[in-house]
């Protein structure tokens, strides 16, 4: 439940080490990198690297040669070793790429031809029953030809008035929407009808000059030459593949190891330098400081410092550390925020908070080891980490499952053959179910601000401590309040003083704790920082909300009871209908039943616990508001 303690560093060496020094110091380590421009003051001879990155276009020379074979490379840090200098590399990739340079721009000629004819035989496929030689038509000296399409209902219009047209149209196919046609027209008519039929919505398809013959034996001489050109694009591309095998060896150590100078040379986008020395500062925590300090070799020329978070200007990134139990939790909370770096991390009392309020709500031996076999299938063989929760949410369901007495549904199995536990039926005891849900939200209630007293305490913003409504005074109002309810429900006399002291008194601080806040955090702004206080109407209605929530978040609570009552009542009705349908038809309604109450209602309680954990309880003390630390990694 902590926030590991980070540490700022600061890294100065030689400019012409950077590389070793990533490679040895940073990489192992766990470092998130910072902008070391933005860390320092104004310093003359101080600036960026703007050298340009040589390794990422042979990393991406190398890639295109492994998927002419097939292969993707996936960088494995294990395996990344130097294998040979960068010239030396960059050589022999040359040298398998003009291997394979010809052979590649062979099949680009072959792939223009084929394209080149299947589009001639996408041109003339309509003119396969064409009994006339395409090419002599381009000849004609008085009359001028056109070929292409038309909407067949266009084309049935044409042929209502085309006798008194001059011009001959000849329809030669026909699919579904279009007619493919023909006409002739004398030359001296051209201009008009290729207007009149551009009106109709005619689209010309140009016959290329290389169509030579009737068109059935110019498609016959077309399919002939691009079988030809697919034997030989496979023959090439066989040839590239052995080309490209024979290599992949060598072309994988090359991958990995250029991956790893690719990225060691990125981490100068974080770095300054001046003429001959470099500087790098970054966050590293705490618990990798003693293995970076036995790693590091101190020279003349290398130095590091390293403060404490506080000493620096930055805000120190998030780094979870919790027990491997909870850290599935970790999901819930970082959906909500990352803890800021001086806040409390929630996640063990979301883990705890939330498998009791699941358990609570979905209470069933079977259907809660359904679930946990899901989630542990899921997150074992489909490597779906947040799937690893409904393990938990599982195990706590089987767990309420045996005290509520109920396996898929049924309440007489368990009691029979484990009487010794102690089982509740919860129709039976309605209103104690739903009066023990509520006085669980109280105590989650009460923790959550206990939490936010101590984040207050912990960031010394006494002022909150004091006074806001999730503070001290906060605190002691909610208690009173539902003090003073518990004595009228018990008939009990409620003493003057008692209102005065703890309810009138902290309603009357509520009323004015923004003010009182600020005179206690003694925060000095300048004359041109506008400070915002709450007029009076402002601060009432403020109030107001205050009493609201004291009741509807306390009160939400009971939908923990109410889902309880829920399942079972679900059940009730499958087993009703299962009486009716009786036979073998009662064990398909029962086993739909508990298939459609997994499903549904399992994702129902699941988004209600989230509910109250998001809006009841973290509301109370948690911001979010932090930024995760990410340490530097390589990459493909």
């Amino acid at each position: 439940m902590a926030v590991e303690k980070m540490h700022f560093m600061s890294i100065v060496g030689l400019v012409n080490e950077l590389d070793d020094f990533v490679s040895s110091n940073i990489v192992p380590f766990d470092i998130q990198l910072v902008d070391a421009y933005e860390t320092l003051d104004s310093l003359k001879g101080i600036q960026k690297f703007s050298e340009e990155n040589k390794y990422e276009k042979l990393v991406e020379r190398v890639r295109k040669l492994a998927q002419l074979s097939g292969k993707k490379f996936t960088y494995d840090q294990t395996k990344a070793r130097k294998v040979a200098s960068y010239e030396e590399m960059e050589k022999n990739i040359g040298q398998i790429e003009m291997q394979v340079g010809e052979l590649t721009r062979q099949q680009q000629i072959l792939r223009e031809e084929q394209s080149y004819k299947q589009k001639l035989l996408h041109q003339i496929a309509p003119l396969d029953d064409f009994q006339v030689e395409i090419d002599e038509m381009f000849h004609f000296k008085y009359i001028k030809f056109r070929y292409g399409k038309m909407p067949t209902a266009s084309y049935t219009k044409l042929r209502e008035y085309s006798d008194n047209l001059d011009v001959i149209v000849y329809r030669i196919s026909q699919d579904e929407d279009f007619s493919y046609v023909m006409y002739f027209t004398p030359a001296s008519q051209e201009l008009n009808m290729d207007s009149l039929f551009t009106s109709l919505s005619f689209e010309r398809i140009r016959i290329s000059d290389d169509i030579y013959g009737k068109p059935h034996e110019a498609m016959e001489a077309l399919k002939k030459r691009l079988s030809v050109i697919e034997a030989e694009l496979n023959s090439l591309e066989e040839e590239t593949l052995k080309v490209t095998a024979s290599h992949l060896t060598e072309l994988e150590e090359y991958y990995h190891y250029l991956i790893r100078l690719n990225g060691v040379f990125d981490v100068r986008r974080y770095a300054v330098h001046t003429d001959k020395a470099f500087y790098l500062a970054g966050w590293i925590p705490d618990s990798q400081i003693k293995r970076f300090q036995a790693n590091v070799k101190i020279t003349p020329e290398l130095s590091y410092v390293i403060e404490d978070e506080k000493a620096v200007r930055q805000k120190p990134p998030t780094r979870l550390s919790n027990p491997k139990f909870f850290q599935p939790f970790e999901t819930i909370v970082k959906m909500y925020g990352i803890p800021a770096y001086e806040e409390m991390d929630p996640t063990i009392f979301v883990g705890i908070t939330y498998m009791f309020l699941f358990g609570m709500m979905f209470g069933d031996v079977g259907q809660g080891l359904v679930i946990a076999l899901l989630g542990y299938l899921l997150s074992k063989r489909k490597g779906i980490e947040p799937a690893k929760l409904l393990i938990y949410f599982g195990v706590m369901s089987t767990i309420f499952g045996l005290f509520y007495g109920s396996v898929f549904g049924n309440e007489e199995l368990l009691r029979h053959y484990l009487p010794f536990i102690p089982m509740i039926d919860p129709m039976a005891v309605k209103m104690e179910l739903l009066g023990i849900s509520v006085i669980f939200g109280i105590g989650l209630l009460v923790v959550a601000m206990l939490i936010n007293l101590f984040n207050l305490w912990k960031n010394r913003d006494m002022g909150r401590l004091l006074f806001d409504k999730n503070g001290i005074t906060g605190l002691i109002f909610y208690l009173a309040i539902l003090y003073l309810l518990l004595s009228v429900a018990m008939s009990r006399s409620i003493p003057i003083w008692y209102i005065l002291a703890f309810i009138l008194g902290p309603m009357a601080i509520l009323f004015f704790s923004e003010r009182l806040i600020h005179k206690i955090n003694g925060k000095h702004h300048k004359q041109t920082d506008e400070i915002h206080m709450p007029s009076g109407i402002e601060s009432f209605f403020e109030l107001v909300e205050i009493l609201l929530s004291v009741f509807s978040n306390t009160i939400s609570f009971v939908r923990v009871g109410a889902f309880a009552l829920n399942h079972v009542g679900f059940f009730l009705a499958f087993h009703q209908l299962s009486h009716m349908v009786g036979g073998a038809g009662s064990i398909a309604v029962m086993v739909f039943g508990n298939i459609l109450i997994i499903v549904l209602e399992g994702l129902i309680v699941g988004i209600q616990g989230l509910r109250l954990e998001y809006y009841e309880l973290f509301s109370r003390f948690y911001k979010g508001n932090g930024k995760e630390f990410k340490p530097f990694r390589i990459q493909d």
